[in-house]
Formats: structure tokens, sequence, C-alpha cells
């Protein structure tokens, strides 16, 4: 298969193409290309299948969506030229979102069981839940996802925790933060003290659900894509993980937590995620203690090497 993955060079963006270029053609565009200089040429000249938008300006410190603001060029300026382009086509399009287009607070303490490592949830978030977007970027990913609504063959895939083998210094998720700060040897500042949990995503794990919900042709749906229950996990067993011996200091404030119901993924698609955090943070921690990146191979301008 032919696929085009914009946003290829950042943090989520390599994980996936690392995975997909195992059996697809795939083409990253990004920054360096410039989404609003694709144009229909483009696809026809590599034959393309699948694009996949991965391309994001996550500028939260406004509550508001400015014109002309980060948010605004990329997110919904990026959306509406791919709309554009994709007009008329046969191509499927995979819109990438976040929970930050619902509501952040969904859990309260009446949700919650208490354990020994920290908090889980007596349910997890479907796609039935309520818009809320709290800043500029979850209001500007919102209006993205209703621009592919377009596109007849679109869908959106919205992700919690989305994390890769390998840090990326300036982009890299909270786990690889929280992973960098206990292997120096500082204290760990978490809000509740860690207790609110989490659902972390490998790349391959959403590569494998990209692939399932273009070859099973599901198409405009919402769906999320978390790493489903074995893989709840508190910030507080994380990196007590990481380091037993790791100290760790309470602030104020902060969620219960966030997960994902998988639920209807799986009832389309038969996907369950397999990649198990917890085996899999030992090559996070080696890595970030090497100070590995995830490089990509591309030849050509953006093209990897991997047979159709």
């Amino acid at each position: 298969m032919n696929i085009l993955l914009i946003g290829h060079r950042g943090y989520l963006g390599r994980g996936l193409y690392t995975y997909l270029s195992r059996k697809h053609r795939v083409i990253g565009w990004d920054q360096q290309e410039d989404v609003f200089s694709l144009d229909a040429a483009v696809l026809a000249k590599h034959d393309i299948e699948l694009v996949i938008n991965l391309s994001l300006a996550a500028d939260r410190a406004s509550a508001n969506l400015a014109i002309d603001s980060p948010s605004d060029l990329v997110n919904v300026g990026g959306a509406r030229h791919l709309a554009k382009v994709l007009k008329g086509s046969e191509i499927t399009w995979v819109q990438m979102s976040t929970r930050e287009v619902l509501s952040a607070n969904v859990y309260g303490v009446d949700d919650l069981i208490e354990t020994p490592t920290g908090y889980r949830p007596k349910f997890l978030v479907g796609e039935d839940q309520l818009y809320a977007p709290r800043n500029s970027y979850g209001k500007s990913k919102l209006i993205s996802e209703l621009i592919s609504e377009s596109h007849p063959r679109s869908v959106v895939v919205r992700l919690t925790t989305g994390y890769t083998d390998f840090d990326r210094p300036g982009e890299g998720s909270w786990m690889m933060h929280l992973i960098r700060t206990v292997l120096q040897k500082k204290p760990v500042t978490l809000t509740r003290g860690g207790l609110q949990f989490r659902d972390p995503l490998h790349m391959d794990d959403l590569g494998r659900l990209l692939e399932l919900l273009h070859e099973k042709q599901v198409f405009h749906e919402k769906i999320h894509a978390g790493g489903g229950e074995p893989n709840l996990i508190s910030l507080l067993e994380f990196v007590r993980m990481v380091d037993p011996s790791v100290t760790v200091d309470t602030a104020p404030g902060g969620d219960y937590g966030y997960a994902f119901d998988n639920a209807k993924a799986e009832r389309l698609t038969g996907w369950r995620p397999e990649v198990l955090v917890r085996e899999r943070l030992p090559v996070l921690i080696d890595n970030v203690k090497h100070q590995r990146v995830q490089e990509i191979a591309e030849t050509g301008a953006t093209s990897s090497p991997a047979a159709v």
C-alpha cells in the first residue's frame, strides 16, 4: 500500500513511520515539504491510497482560538487544504485527533477505585463523550475533525497518550520527560502524588489499527484508540518502575486520570492493543539512558524503501 504520512518527523510520526514502512511504501510529508504545497499531482505521482494527517500545532496557552495562530494555521488550515486536495478522490483520509476535544474532567472521586499503585477507573471514555475543548489546541483539532467529514472516505482517530521506544527531546511525551527526570536522580513533582491513571498506546499498535480501518473501509466514524485496560498505569507506578527509590513530591490540582474505551475499534475492526507498556518500559529507559533517537530511513526526497 502507498501511504502519505503528514507529520512523519515528529515524536509520534517517527514511530508510526517506522512501523508502517515495514510493510508499505510510506511517503513522509512534514514542515520541510509544507502541507500547503501538497496537491493532487503529488498524490497521483505516488499512487497514494491512504493519507494520515498527524501534523499539529499544540499551543495550549490560550483558551481562545485566534485567527492566524499556529493552531488555526496548521490544524484548521491544514485540514481545509487537505479536504480540497482530496475532493473527488477515492483516497482514504485518517484525521488524527486528541482527547483534548472532549471534556478534561470526565472522572470524579466516585468514578475511581483506589489501588496500592494508584487510581483505576470504573469506566472508560467512549466516543459518545461530549465535546468540551478548553484551549486553542483542542478547539482547532475539533474543527479539523469536522472538516475531515467533508471527505466520504475519512475517519477520525483520537489518542490519549501515544508513545514510541525512542526519546525526542523537546517533543517527547510525559513518559519520556519522567524517565529523563528520574534517571537524573531528581525528585519528581506530580499532581495528586501521581495517583492519576493513563492508558499509553504504542505506535506499533496504532499502525495496526490504521491498517485495519483502511482495509475494512471504516469511514465517517470517530474512533478512540487507547492502550486498553492491560496498559492502565498510574504516574506513580510508572516512575517507580523506572526507579523504585525515586522521590515523589505532591503538587496541588490535576485530574484523576484519562483512558479511552477501545470497544468500538474492536467491534469494527477486531483490533486490540498488543504492546504492553510495563514490558516495553525497559527498552524506553535504555534508549533514554543512551540518548538514542529514532532515525527514519528516507530515500529520495521523502519516500521509504519498503516494498509495497
